[in-house]
């Protein structure tokens, strides 16, 4: 009697079992469909905002070339005698003060004639062609492929002309000294081998866009960038202040590798804060101490954006790998990495 009972019991149960067992599959079944369908609606939106940006930049170069059409004759006009140029710059960095501490720098001040200066400012791109990246880590580098046609030629003319032909020859002229001690002292067989095959380039050049709240702790760049270049590029009424911060370092030591080399602000002590002045070209060599740069959140206008050109001046690739080749193996993982165009 109780044997069929049982029985009973166990064959009303197994379709129970089997039916709780279908229920939980079917739920992970749509949970797993709801989470594909996030993805999806979530890869739907950043294609539809890609396509929307996409879309606002191309309205402003179209917007930019309209507007900017009329100043192209004035622009080739100021371009027109090169040599003007390069005598401008030659004079202006000759006469800036070298100074060594926290490490040699220069602060030139009327870098360009004022013409170009303020068609380098002109040609900035419009903000929007920086919004591919996050704020305060946004940058272009010119030459540009997708800018207002002003902004192509006024920052290809200075990328290809002014830096390359103008200003690197006269700041590896002014800076010979200390940018050749830099050498000797980490590729020693230079003493012997001299610096007559030594090429040195530019590279890394990109125009950055900083906002409110943007900090950069102490640091010193990539160890192949042996002379840092910051071009201040200040629209009219734009504060001076918060420009570059330069520091001496306490316990100072030779980065470990190739990379920036990041150090604690407690080690850090402030020498001068280079103000943010229109046509100022601030010049360093990456040897030691520190530099860094801040935006208070509380910044006016609250859309505040600050421009500067960066780049930075070191060897090319193959003399990378010559300098390099001369080195003990424990000192050639000191430079294994990071190029002076990197970070």
């Amino acid at each position: 009697m109780f044997g069929r009972i049982a029985t009973a019991m166990r064959a009303a149960r197994d379709p129970l079992a089997r039916l709780e067992q279908e229920l939980r599959a079917l739920r992970v079944q749509q949970k797993d469909q709801a989470a594909a369908t996030e993805q999806a609606l979530a890869a739907m939106k950043r294609d539809l905002d890609a396509i929307g940006l996409r879309e606002a930049q191309l309205r402003a170069i179209a917007r930019a070339d309209l507007d900017l059409a009329r100043a192209l004759p004035k622009l080739e006009k100021n371009l027109a005698v090169p040599q003007d140029i390069g005598a401008h710059v030659r004079a202006a960095i000759d006469a800036a003060v070298p100074h060594e501490s926290p490490f040699p720098y220069l602060v030139v001040d009327d870098a360009l004639p004022e013409p170009v200066f303020r068609s380098l400012v002109t040609g900035l791109p419009p903000a929007v062609l920086f919004a591919d990246r996050p704020v305060n880590h946004q940058h272009m580098e010119p030459p540009f492929e997708l800018a207002p046609y002003y902004s192509r030629r006024i920052w290809g003319f200075m990328v290809d002309v002014i830096v390359g032909e103008f200003i690197q020859p006269a700041v590896l002229e002014k800076l010979k000294e200390p940018v050749e001690a830099w050498f000797l002292e980490n590729f020693p067989a230079l003493k012997t081998e001299g610096f007559g095959n030594l090429r040195l380039t530019t590279s890394g050049g990109r125009i950055l866009l900083r906002r409110r709240g943007y900090r950069i702790p102490p640091h010193r760049d990539p160890k192949w960038a042996v002379v840092t270049c910051l071009l201040y590029l200040p629209r009219p009424g734009d504060d001076e202040r918060w420009g570059t911060q330069l520091f001496t370092v306490t316990d100072d030591a030779e980065a470990r590798g190739a990379k920036p080399h990041w150090i604690e602000s407690a080690r850090c002590t402030l020498v001068e804060e280079v103000a943010f002045r229109p046509n100022r070209l601030l010049v360093f060599v990456n040897s030691v101490g520190a530099h860094g740069a801040s935006i208070p959140d509380d910044a006016e206008p609250s859309d505040l954006e600050r421009y500067a050109y960066q780049f930075r001046i070191g060897p090319d690739a193959a003399a990378m790998a010559r300098l390099m080749s001369t080195l003990p193996d424990d000192r050639k993982v000191m430079w294994a990495g990071k190029t002076a165009a990197d970070y």
